[in-house]
C-alpha cells in the first residue's frame, strides 16, 4: 500500500518492546499531517500489537476511505473489536454511525447503546442516578463529539442532563479548536444553536455555575 514506508530507529524500538502506543501515536502524527497512508500502516502495526486506540483508528480509515478504499462492514468492525477493549472513541463512533441513516444501518436503540456504553466506560454504570455529571468534567471534557450526542438523544427525556453534555461538549470542541483542531467548528457552531433555544435560558447558566 506504501512502498517506501521505513521504519525509524525509534519505530524499531518501538516494535521491539511491544509499544503499540507509541507506533500508533506516530501514525496519529502521519495523519494530521495528510499523510493517510502511512498512518494507516502505522495503525496496521500498533493494531498488531494490541492497541485499540490504533484499531479504532483503522475503523476511521476504512469509514471515510483515507487511503484506503471505503468499507463501511469493515469500519464497523474495527469499531466493534476496539469497543470491547474498551475504547471509548469507537464506542461513540458506532453510536453515530447507528444514529444515522447515512451508512445504511440505522438502529436508534442501538446508537443509544453505544453511547451510554461509552459513558459508562469513562464514569462506570451508576452514571445515569447522578442528578449532575460536575464530579466527571475532567473525564468527559475530551470527549465533546459524546457530549454533544448524548446533549441531542436526552434533548426528549431530560433537559438538565442534555444542557449538561451540551455544556461539556462546548467546553470540549473549544479546547481542541484553541489546539488548532478547526474541523470541530461547525460542531462547536451546532452545540452553540441548541444551548441557545428557550429550554435553555435559565438551566444553562445554573449549570454552568456547577460544572464549571
Amino acid at each position: 500500500m506504501y512502498g517506501n514506508f521505513k521504519l525509524t530507529a525509534a519505530d524499531r524500538e518501538a516494535l521491539d518492546a511491544g509499544d503499540g502506543g507509541f507506533l500508533n501515536d506516530h501514525g496519529a502524527d502521519c495523519y494530521k499531517k495528510g499523510d493517510y497512508a502511512r498512518a494507516v500502516e502505522y495503525y496496521r502495526l500498533a493494531a498488531a500489537l494490541g492497541e485499540a486506540t490504533a484499531i479504532s483508528n483503522l475503523g476511521y480509515c476504512f469509514l471515510y476511505g483515507r487511503s484506503i478504499a471505503r468499507n463501511r462492514d469493515l469500519a464497523i468492525a474495527y469499531f466493534k473489536i476496539a469497543a470491547r477493549k474498551g475504547n471509548v472513541n469507537a464506542m461513540y463512533k458506532l453510536g453515530d454511525i447507528y444514529s444515522s441513516s447515512k451508512w445504511g444501518v440505522e438502529d436508534r436503540q442501538r446508537s443509544i447503546e453505544y453511547y451510554e456504553q461509552a459513558v459508562e466506560q469513562l464514569l462506570g454504570p451508576a452514571w445515569a442516578f447522578a442528578a449532575d455529571l460536575h464530579l466527571a468534567v475532567k473525564r468527559l471534557v475530551p470527549h465533546p463529539s459524546l457530549c454533544y450526542a448524548l446533549g441531542r438523544e436526552y434533548l426528549t427525556r431530560d433537559l438538565d442532563l442534555a444542557c449538561q453534555f451540551l455544556l461539556l461538549a462546548h467546553v470540549g470542541y473549544q479546547i481542541f479548536i484553541e489546539g488548532g483542531e478547526d474541523y470541530y467548528c461547525k460542531a462547536d457552531r451546532e452545540v452553540e444553536d441548541l444551548l441557545g433555544q428557550s429550554c435553555f435560558a435559565d438551566r444553562r447558566k445554573k449549570w454552568a455555575q456547577v460544572l464549571f
